[in-house]
């Protein structure tokens, strides 16, 4: 009698069908356009309303701590809604696939967070490219407000105005009493050498005591002041110059805590706003796959 044998078990996978590439980069770089886009107007208003804000005229304008204030919470609404609107788009139009649920998610939402990264990518270089040229106009002025070193300091006191020079000349005024000397090329000697001793101590954290003196001598010679008067003279300019230099430290300081805010609001905005970008694409791809309408944003009238 004939044996009938079974065919095997044949295990069936349901394989997905290759689609090409899992990353949509139309969609990517259409979300990117809008976002930046976006965040250009909205950043190009908000600098009309912070110049609307403050004044160079005093007691005129909000103060710098308000101002501190609005400009955070500007940066990181631009930033938060330019990804929502840019993330949301990308979500919409990526295509879908015969996947789960959650790994639709996943994917959406990983869009989003390229559209962030593109975005701020773009970003950085056009503002780079757009402020290379302020930058190496103002690289010296910005470089005294936010270094600390006493060169810096030093660099700072002379780009406004020549404040040492001011001080120097202070030394050398005459009065009624005093005229002025016959001999101008010793007293442009003498200014010569007191602008090169002030400047010179306004590294110093103490002027230095045989300069003081020889800085009293030269300027008693040279004004034919009395030596005393020479020496109140001599630590008048001194106190001129300690307030100078107390001014540009507070500057630089003041300078260095704002740009280490502004790094940090920077990046916490930017952190935020991934996230918006995440929870946006997954929004969209979610109304993608419900094929939801907003009929009410539609301009087509409805049929008669």
């Amino acid at each position: 009698m004939a044996t009938v044998t079974s065919p095997p078990d044949v295990a069936i996978v349901n394989v997905e069908p290759d689609q090409g590439s899992y990353v949509d980069w139309p969609a990517i770089i259409a979300g990117a356009v809008l976002a930046s886009a976006i965040s250009f107007v909205l950043f190009a208003f908000g600098a009309a309303l912070g110049l609307s804000l403050t004044s160079p005229y005093p007691r005129e304008g909000v103060s710098v701590t308000t101002f501190g204030i609005v400009l955070a919470l500007w940066v990181l609404w631009v930033l938060v809604s330019s990804m929502v609107a840019g993330g949301y788009l990308a979500g919409r139009l990526r295509r879908r696939h015969s996947l789960s649920n959650h790994e639709t998610e996943m994917r959406d939402g990983s869009h989003g967070l390229l559209v962030w990264g593109l975005s701020v990518l773009a970003g950085t270089l056009i503002a780079t490219w757009t402020a290379t040229g302020a930058i190496n106009k103002t690289a010296d002025a910005a470089g005294s407000l936010v270094s600390a070193s006493a060169q810096g300091i030093v660099t700072a006191i002379s780009s406004a105005s020549d404040p040492l020079g001011y001080v120097t000349d202070t030394l050398f005024r005459n009065s009624v009493t005093n005229p002025a000397p016959t001999n101008a090329e010793a007293m442009t000697r003498a200014t010569q050498q007191a602008g090169r001793i002030i400047a010179r101590n306004a590294l110093a954290a103490e002027f230095d005591a045989g300069d003081r003196t020889y800085l009293t001598q030269l300027v008693s010679q040279a004004t034919g002041l009395p030596e005393a008067e020479a020496t109140t003279r001599v630590n008048q300019a001194i106190e001129q110059l300690n307030t100078l230099a107390a001014e540009a430290r507070d500057a630089a300081e003041r300078a260095r805590k704002f740009t280490l805010l502004l790094a940090f609001l920077t990046a916490a905005s930017l952190a935020v706003a991934a996230a918006a970008a995440w929870w946006a694409a997954t929004l969209g791809g979610d109304h993608r796959d419900q094929r939801r309408e907003f009929a009410g944003w539609s301009m087509r009238s409805a049929p008669i």
